[in-house]
């Protein structure tokens, strides 16, 4: 080996670790605890919390990695500042990131690219050192032989190195900072990146210029103009914002009636977004999203989750929900079963099959892998049709030792349809394919969304959501829907379901028709199991035959289909309608009627989650309360002029007799 030059440094902010580079760029690391090095060559992966002197050192250990890895390096996004063009950030990606452009699909060269996720993010800091934030080290394709960087990396690739009289003796200084990881189990491998275990811990809110003075701003415009509006703030030791929380009071009101199944969206915060956002969604009577609460976080924690959910719950005046979805986290999973133990916890079904191209994508036969699993979790109806669908995949694609894979089936009884069947989710299981769950803030939040647009947006996206909601609401009322059979399962549900949730219902009494051959298969005292055969549509418009077994008990007034179309989306399927049609029952059971989904439901049920009668000293209960019932007047009275000026006219009446009770006391 050439001759190399040795420096190792001890700071106050880590342990260092040295990387020397020989004659062909490999990577010696010595043990600066025992002050000399062990005689054998290892590599240091790259890790969250690693720092280095310059980014021409970060720029070229990446680059020795991925010789030593066997793959190739490119700049995937470098930021630079505005008035002096330093730059203070980038991003380091396998050359197989991405997929080719469609207007260069059809150029003659080969495609590469797969999509690859491994790349280190890094970025300066105050110590003036370059510190990576940032780390994926899993790829999704087969990784060749070890590159040599002068010989085998092209003379077209750019390269961050020193002249070649001096690359020889080259040493880079690598130092480690001390890094918290968030899922606090201390594990730093390519697998415990999909459960955000891995990632950078902060203790403060990433916040640029002037966003304090915006958020202040925004809290107090938000509590002159919304007077049941609250907020709460977590500040570390230093002063510094850490975590925040606000919801207005539409937010409070719709929880007491939508908050049975919530969607925790972290999708800001997980994916690097400018703005650490998190929200709390429910669905409303029309079926569309409403929000719930907002939050800033500082960083995947257990601990903010557990901040975060708690203040949820505090300012909802004890709202507990049935069903929680959210994305595979194992914070996020410590965090619920130590505030909501009685949830059911589940895992996006839509946000798991999103990652597959990133996942998958580079696997030999994808698109047949795809499709195979794909099958196994919509189609199957059992869990032993589940299981053997899944353990096919894997043997015939030969991908028994794929992490992703493998972690993904540990976890099946959070995410797969046929596990969850007992479990309410109000329209947001996403359990069909091509199904999705839409951020709340999606047209108005992008990835370097800043805070202070966000907030000046905040107001405008709540109003334009408010309005759609009030226009369902008088086009439910006003308007009969159009009937398209005889059914009387359809009329009956014409009448009481709003129009939005009434045409889900309505397709369901439409495809009965493509349902035949009703039979009677067992009979176990009150209970009898039918089959139901369906021409189900498939690839191609073609359809096929399956078989769906429903279970109905007519004392009790229960049916009950093994697709699960009611806990899943809360109306009655086709197979289940089938059979009530066949028992000769005209009406659906009072059970499997939602209130949540009738057009007058704010108007019947005023929501109370105390344990017991009233406390006659808990104010805090009597103003949300009051203001759930006054809200409702503020909704009716702005359908039209005349409900205007009733509304206003009671409020007056009550305000009046509310000031002659003061007299009575006085």
């Amino acid at each position: 080996m050439e001759e190399t030059s040795l420096c190792c440094e001890q700071l106050a902010d880590g342990e260092c670790i040295e990387v020397q580079k020989d004659e062909d760029g490999a990577l010696i690391v010595l043990d600066c605890q025992n002050g000399f090095p062990e005689g054998r060559k290892e590599f240091v992966a790259p890790a969250v919390g690693m720092e280095f002197e310059s980014y021409d050192d970060a720029y070229n250990y990446y680059i020795c990695y991925a010789k030593e890895v066997g793959f190739r390096v490119r700049v995937k996004n470098s930021w630079f500042k505005r008035n002096s063009r330093e730059k203070y950030g980038a991003v380091l990606c396998c050359s197989s990131q991405g997929f080719k452009r469609i207007k260069d699909v059809n150029h003659l060269r080969k495609e590469t690219r797969t999509g690859c996720p491994a790349m280190i993010r890094m970025r300066l800091v105050e110590s003036q050192r370059w510190r990576v934030l940032e780390v994926m080290l899993e790829h999704n394709h087969m990784l060749g032989a070890k590159h040599r960087l002068v010989k085998k990396m092209g003379t077209g690739m750019k390269r961050k190195s020193l002249p070649s009289s001096d690359a020889e003796g080259q040493t880079i200084k690598l130092y480690r900072a001390l890094v918290i990881d968030a899922g606090g189990d201390g594990i730093s491998n390519s697998s415990a990146r999909e459960e955000r275990s891995f990632c950078e811990f902060s203790n403060k809110l990433n916040l640029r210029k002037g966003d304090t003075q915006a958020i202040y701003n925004f809290l107090c415009r938000m509590q002159l103009t919304n007077p049941n509006f609250f907020y709460l703030m977590d500040f570390n030791d230093e002063g510094h914002l850490r975590n925040a929380f606000w919801v207005d009071a539409r937010s409070r009101a719709a929880c007491g009636y939508f908050g049975d199944v919530i969607y925790f969206d972290n999708t800001y915060l997980s994916n690097k977004f400018e703005i650490q956002l998190v929200t709390f969604v429910g669905i409303n009577h029309h079926g569309h999203s409403v929000l719930l609460g907002c939050g800033l976080l500082a960083s995947e924690t257990t601990e903010s989750y557990v901040w975060l959910f708690r203040t949820w719950v505090k300012c909802m005046s004890g709202c507990s929900p049935q069903t929680i979805i959210t994305d595979r986290c194992k914070a996020l999973q410590r965090a619920i079963v130590e505030v909501f133990p009685r949830c059911r916890h589940c895992f996006g079904l839509s946000l798991i099959m999103k990652k597959l191209p990133e996942k998958l994508g580079g696997l030999h036969n994808y698109d047949a892998l795809r499709k195979a699993l794909i099958k196994a979790v919509y189609e199957t109806l059992k869990v032993i049709e589940f299981e053997a669908a899944w353990g096919f995949m894997i043997q015939h694609f030969g991908v028994s030792d794929h992490e992703w894979l493998r972690s993904l089936y540990e976890d099946r009884v959070h995410w797969a349809p046929v596990f969850l069947k007992d479990t309410f989710f109000a329209g947001m299981s996403a359990a069909r394919p091509g199904e999705n769950m839409t951020p709340f803030f999606d047209r108005y939040v992008h990835k370097q969304t800043p805070l202070k647009e966000f907030l000046d947006k905040y107001e405008l996206a709540l109003h334009k959501k408010h309005k759609e909601e009030s226009f369902a609401d008088i086009e439910s009322r006003s308007s009969s829907p159009l009937l398209k059979t005889r059914c009387s399962f359809e009329l009956q549900l014409s009448r009481l379901y709003t129009r939005e949730m009434f045409m889900k219902f309505q397709l369901e009494v439409e495809e009965v028709y493509s349902c035949f051959g009703t039979t009677q298969l067992h009979v176990d005292g009150p209970i009898i199991i039918f089959l139901v055969k369906e021409r189900v549509l498939i690839e191609g418009n073609r359809r096929e035959i399956r078989d769906f077994e429903v279970l109905y008990s007519r004392t009790v007034g229960e049916v009950r289909c093994i697709c699960s179309c009611f806990n899943f989306y809360g109306y009655l399927c086709r197979h289940a309608l089938c059979v009530l049609n066949f028992n000769g029952v005209e009406e659906i059971p009072h059970r499997y009627i939602l209130s949540r989904w009738k057009k007058d439901y704010k108007r019947l049920y005023v929501p109370d989650h105390s344990s017991g009668t009233a406390d006659d000293t808990d104010r805090i209960q009597w103003s949300n309360q009051l203001f759930r019932s006054a809200l409702q007047v503020v909704e009716e009275g702005i359908l039209s002029l005349d409900h205007y000026n009733v509304a206003l006219q009671s409020l007056e009446d009550s305000l009046s007799k509310v000031h002659d009770v003061e007299q009575r006391h006085g």
